[in-house]
């Protein structure tokens, strides 16, 4: 039986700049570091760990030249959903932190949403549900 989603990759150029954005501009904390034949580094919202992002780089030693390519092929394609507490506040902060804002806070039936992008296009809508 499945239990719960644990981690989830997000593919990115280099481990030591994606480390940066999310820990210094979202405000995430690393959780797992482990370093060996690769680089496995997880960070998580500080009040939301129990689902990890696998910040990845694809390795062609590890995984091969034609693996390694089409995970390359999915940078900026992410689209994840993190739940926020009040979703104006989120973007203004993200705002003065410099993260680029695709989407203004919007209401919707389902709750106000925004939609921001990391460095390598990858997007993540910011939810608020409804009160």
């Amino acid at each position: 039986m499945i239990l719960r989603l644990s981690i989830v990759p997000v593919i990115v150029k280099d481990l030591d700049e994606a480390f940066e954005f999310y820990t210094q501009k979202l405000g995430f904390e690393k959780v797992t570091d482990v370093q060996g034949p690769i680089h496995f580094l997880t960070v998580a919202p500080k009040e939301g760990k129990d689902t990890e992002i696998l910040l990845q780089v694809p390795d062609p030693k590890i995984m091969g030249e034609e693996m390694a390519a089409d995970l390359m092929n999915q940078i900026g394609k992410t689209s994840y959903i993190f739940i926020v507490d009040n979703c104006e506040t989120t973007v203004e902060e993200l705002r003065k932190k410099g993260v680029k804002i695709l989407m203004e806070p919007q209401t919707q039936l389902y709750g106000t949403q925004a939609i921001i992008a990391d460095l390598y296009g990858n997007s993540f809508v910011l939810r608020e549900p409804p009160k």
